[in-house]
């Protein structure tokens, strides 16, 4: 086994809330304290970027899918609660953005 083979996964669904939650405590601590804090709060951010970027590119294939073929209540319910918490954490990261400037 290789170091490069050792990754990390996380579940935006069902992780995602204390996962955004931690990256952004994070984030507000480290970003404007000295040159290395900084430097992982930088990190942090853009881990939450990326994050948030598989989320919302998940949502637009899982939609496409369900509304190409069988789509239930509980598949639209899903979408919704996945997109909603998207938006809450896409308003997270904006009011970080704020105080960083």
């Amino acid at each position: 086994m290789a170091l490069s083979d050792v990754d990390l996964t996380v579940n935006l669904y069902t992780e995602g809330d204390k996962f955004f939650d931690l990256l952004k405590a994070a984030i507000r601590d480290w970003q404007g304290g000295w040159g290395h804090e900084r430097e992982r709060a930088g990190y942090a951010l853009e881990l939450y970027r990326r994050s948030l970027e598989t989320l919302r590119s998940h949502l637009e294939e899982a939609r496409a899918r369900a509304e190409g073929g069988f789509f239930t209540e509980q598949d639209q319910r899903i979408l919704n609660q996945t997109e909603e918490k998207l938006a809450y954490w896409e308003k997270k990261l904006a009011e970080i953005r704020k105080q960083e400037g």
